[in-house]
């Protein structure tokens, strides 16, 4: 059996859509699924061990990059088309049976896969070698809580400050002696935010995992005990190994992609959506200021507690 599963480009929405996936390699053991999926996302799926090809592209002018996924996939007869991304593509390729995301109005992303697919799509599933679990056990000691942070995302208007960051993170020490830090995001973040970030922190106090790969990031969200950050894939990421999260939010809709499950939590800017909805969003500026610092250590802190 031959599956093809067309992804999204972004980390975060492929995350999201790693339930399905699941499913239909419970469903089918033995197919050779291939991806079509972008780069970013791709090492998302480095430990899944039933894909048979992955096929990158990368976006180009007036979505040619469209058809030079159509050359290397028309070819094929497969038995089913998994379509994220709602494309022509899955329409003109031979299959015996497709199934096509649409999205709808109002409902948590997860929860709108369940509606199209018709089964749950809740039980995300991002793997990890036991190469990188023995590192992470290894690195982590028990008598510490480890606290995950996540300063970046895709797009400033929803960053909030890395000195805010920063602040939390130096108040939480003064009153605990149990705690480290483990800074997660891409090598170009590292750059931006780690100066802030560690700025009057004992570095024995982090573990600095920026520019790691996602699963090895995965491996150690796995074994820790709170994730912080900005709406982003990574947030998804410590959702799919059930890491308790604080996500905050301004400009973009936490009720779509707010982390999934009752436990987690999202502290929103005092702009509610409709708000942002209704003014000008300038890219190169954050719309996180109204969030304070003493909120976000309340929060963590009955957590703690």
């Amino acid at each position: 059996m031959k599956i093809l599963i067309i992804c999204s480009n972004l980390i975060g929405d492929t995350i999201l859509s790693t339930g399905v996936i699941k499913h239909f390699i419970d469903q089918y053991k033995d197919a050779k699924i291939s991806l079509v999926i972008g780069p970013t996302a791709a090492p998302i799926f480095r430990n899944y061990k039933n894909i048979d090809e992955v096929i990158i592209f990368k976006k180009r002018k007036f979505n040619f990059h469209w058809i030079d996924i159509l050359k290397k996939t028309y070819k094929i007869k497969w038995d089913i088309v998994v379509d994220f991304r709602s494309s022509a593509l899955s329409y003109l390729l031979k299959n015996k049976k497709k199934y096509i995301f649409k999205k709808q109005k109002g409902l948590h992303h997860i929860d709108q896969l369940n509606s199209s697919f018709g089964f749950l799509c809740s039980k995300l599933f991002v793997p990890t070698s036991l190469d990188e679990e023995n590192e992470v056990n290894q690195m982590l000691e028990k008598k510490f809580q480890h606290i995950v942070v996540f300063p970046g995302g895709n797009w400033i208007p929803k960053l909030w400050s890395d000195k805010n960051y920063n602040i939390v993170m130096k108040s939480l020490l003064k009153k605990y002696n149990n705690i480290k830090f483990i800074l997660v995001g891409s090598a170009k973040e590292k750059e931006n935010y780690y100066r802030n970030l560690v700025n009057g922190i004992d570095e024995k106090l982090i573990i600095d995992l920026f520019g790691c790969n996602l699963t090895l990031t995965s491996a150690f969200m796995k074994k820790s005990d709170l994730f912080l950050g900005n709406d982003s894939g990574l947030m998804h990421l410590a959702v799919s190994n059930q890491l308790r999260v604080i996500s905050l939010f301004g400009p973009t809709d936490d009720k779509i992609y707010g982390p999934y499950g009752e436990n987690n939590i999202v502290i929103r800017t005092k702009e509610n959506l409709d708000y942002f909805q209704s003014i000008h969003i300038d890219a190169n500026k954050s719309y996180m200021n109204s969030i304070k610092t003493n909120t976000v250590i309340d929060v963590i802190e009955k957590l703690l507690k």
